[in-house]
């Protein structure tokens, strides 16, 4: 649904980089890496972003460091908007989080996925795919462990890092 109303592909992965996990933070050049784009096109959408106070930066030494705004006037509106769009709540209910786990979110275009969960697992043997099906589709979930995923990263592209993310009393809290 969000991808046929946001055509960008650039600034659709910044809206879930950020607003899935609003503490994400990132800077130009690593964001290019994880999403496999060039710098202009995220510079362009990045500035975009703040021009319109969506997100905010702060210097570190040379970097601007990004994040979401959370003084933007609609900025609850849009996490819960991405986390309806990516069903946030059904991957929490499908991995049903004892601790904490590592996010990815790598991007493929098939039959009726467009974004793919990744989660760190810590077993070095464990591999596991599964698929849950929603009202607005359906989520699939590979889980790696540590060393794949960073093989993942390096062959995958969009392959993007949304934070950790913890199970506490039904309610699915995002932090690092």
């Amino acid at each position: 649904m969000l991808h046929h109303l946001i055509t960008s592909k650039t600034r659709l992965r910044l809206m879930l980089k950020f607003f899935l996990n609003p503490g994400t933070e990132g800077y130009l050049r690593s964001i290019t890496r994880e999403f496999g784009d060039s710098t202009n096109a995220v510079r362009v959408e990045l500035n975009r972003f703040v021009d319109q106070n969506m997100l905010t930066y702060r210097m570190e030494k040379n970097l601007k460091i990004y994040r979401a705004n959370p003084d933007y006037e609609a900025y609850n509106d849009i996490c819960e908007l991405v986390q309806r769009y990516m069903n946030w709540s059904k991957l929490a209910e499908l991995l049903d989080f004892s601790d904490t786990a590592n996010v990815f979110i790598k991007e493929e275009v098939t039959d009726n996925y467009l974004f793919h969960f990744v989660v760190e697992e810590e077993s070095p043997d464990f591999q596991k795919d599964e698929v849950l099906h929603t009202s607005t589709g359906m989520i699939r979930v590979y889980r790696r462990n540590a060393e794949d995923i960073l093989k993942m990263s390096e062959t995958c592209k969009p392959f993007f890092y949304i934070g950790r993310i913890k199970n506490t009393d039904g309610c699915v809290p995002l932090g690092k």
